[in-house]
């Protein structure tokens, strides 16, 4: 029977053992590469670059660099990765697409086993728009000799740090992102339209998904109108002034409505653009009713192409018959005393005759 003491080193010493495995298991993992006698570790570069629902993918190139710390390591070399425009987008999610790449890194001869450190960089370019990755990377290659005595080496395992933290990938995250205008006009058709007559208006923004910008400002001819995303923002058109908004986040949603006002005499109807295609084809509404740029719960996109907004109000047609039916007891009054007048004068006429 083991007995008290025993038993307590028995548990200590497990206890310490398993302490020990789990710094073992914790040094070596996460890796970015693992290889064997027979086949080098390999390590792979991430890029994923992003850009906002309604931006195309532009044609651009992504340099890295590999820098050796240790003295002796070889030199390290990573290919460009490059996007081209055109090239599928992908899924959207959460208002964004992520377009991922990868490029490996080839290592030269090393001299001897070994622990050899790097600096994994990405070179920052010049594109505009283009917001480059600004991590560094220090990546450790260990390299091991064959079990057959031969004096060969190969790469056994590949770590990498971020910010002192071990990570499983090496991967460098860019965000594109572009302006685009957006206009939003008021037109009024029909003889008797006033064309001095103000329609109130109201429009709400939701940002984009790869913008902090939280204001927007526009302009209606010289006057500013300032919005804030999220909040409603009322402001009045009359017939040809447009309200433009020049440099909007692509990606930026909203929806616009026109006040509806009851027997105004004014058939309104709305045209809608997001970038490039025709979303809402003149459809109409009716007088007492707000006319939206959007279906309940939807937005509108604010792509790098065009965005337009056209409501067209249509005044109703008067027929003009030559008498104005509300003066028509006066026109019947007149008509009688001309009608009376002409009788008294053919009666005394004729009684000058018979004389």
């Amino acid at each position: 029977m083991i007995n008290k003491k025993k038993l307590i080193t028995l548990l200590l010493t497990g206890t310490i053992l398993m302490g020990m495995n789990t710094t073992v298991l914790a040094e070596n993992i996460p890796t970015v590469g693992n290889g064997t006698e027979g086949k080098d570790a390999t390590v792979s570069i991430t890029k994923e670059l992003e850009l906002a629902e309604g931006l195309a993918v532009p044609n651009t190139n992504f340099t890295f660099i590999a820098t050796p710390k240790t003295e002796g390591a070889p030199e390290a070399t990573i290919s460009d990765i490059t996007y081209n425009a055109g090239e599928a987008v992908g899924n959207l999610e959460n208002g964004k697409y992520t377009i991922s790449k990868t490029s490996k890194i080839v290592f030269g001869k090393f001299p001897h086993a070994g622990q050899y450190d790097y600096t994994v960089t990405e070179k920052k370019g010049d594109m505009a728009g283009m917001t480059y990755s600004s991590k560094t990377y220090t990546m450790r290659v260990y390299v091991a000799n064959k079990q057959n005595n031969s004096g060969e080496t190969y790469i056994k395992t590949i770590t990498a740090e971020e910010s002192g933290t071990k990570t499983a990938k090496i991967v460098f995250t860019n965000t594109y992102t572009k302006n685009a205008a957006l206009s939003i006009e008021k037109n009024t058709i029909g003889e008797l339209a006033d064309k001095t007559k103000d329609f109130a208006f109201t429009i709400t923004f939701i940002k984009s998904a790869t913008s902090t910008q939280s204001e927007f400002v526009g302009h209606i001819g010289t006057e500013m109108v300032t919005c804030e995303v999220g909040k409603e923002k009322e402001f009045m058109l009359h017939d040809k002034e447009k309200l433009i908004f020049d440099n909007l986040p692509v990606g930026t949603k909203y929806v616009v409505k026109e006040k509806g006002v009851l027997d105004d005499g004014y058939t309104p109807s709305i045209h809608v653009v997001e970038n490039n295609i025709v979303t809402v084809d003149n459809q109409k509404g009716n007088e007492k009713d707000d006319l939206s740029s959007a279906n309940i719960g939807s937005n509108n996109l604010v792509g790098e192409g065009k965005n337009e907004v056209v409501f067209t109000n249509t005044y109703k047609d008067i027929a003009i018959t030559g008498i104005i039916f509300n003066n028509l007891p006066f026109v019947l009054l007149i008509s009688v005393a001309i009608l009376a007048f002409v009788s008294l004068a053919v009666i005394k006429r004729s009684r000058k005759i018979k004389r």
